[in-house]
């Protein structure tokens, strides 16, 4: 998450000097000064440097969009203030199901649904739904954190 956030200063200065750039090129464009030179191509086309600026924009914005979906998606993998991935599992009983090792979330909804337990090799996860890798799903309200266990309901 750390090296993640350290995108953010990169971006704001690269919108920054997008906006500084933005400017310039609509004050050169829209202005009635002789001084201001406005490139025209040889087929009389003034509008690519707009046309770029726009490019470069959708593009500062999607990488904008991804990077707020990854911070969410980093915030969604914590529960209660704390790390839950990497926990161990347990039944209500004590029993050890294995380790917490990833969660599905709702790309619409941005919610937590169930989360990926890797069974241990002791207990049968065939009581369980499994993915495809043999991980054992289990919905996100049946669990409850208690410091450095996660039990399952």
């Amino acid at each position: 998450m750390k090296n993640k956030l350290l995108i953010i200063p990169g971006y704001l200065v690269g919108i920054g000097s997008l906006i500084i750039l933005t400017y310039r090129t609509l004050l050169a464009f829209f202005s009635n000064s002789k001084s201001v030179t406005v490139y025209v191509n040889r087929y009389g086309e003034q509008y690519a440097d707009v046309a770029i600026l726009i490019f470069i924009w959708i593009v500062c914005l999607g990488g904008l969009r991804y990077l707020y979906l990854m911070i969410k998606e980093e915030k969604t993998s914590t529960a209660f203030g704390i790390n839950i991935l990497g926990k161990k599992v347990v039944n209500k009983d004590g029993l050890y199901l294995g380790v917490l090792k990833d969660s599905l979330i709702d790309k619409k909804t941005g919610v937590l649904n169930s989360v990926l337990v890797e069974p241990s090799d002791e207990f049968d996860s065939k009581l369980y739904d499994v993915d495809d890798d043999g991980n054992m799903i289990v919905s996100f309200e049946s669990i409850k954190v208690e410091k450095d266990d996660v039990i399952v309901k």
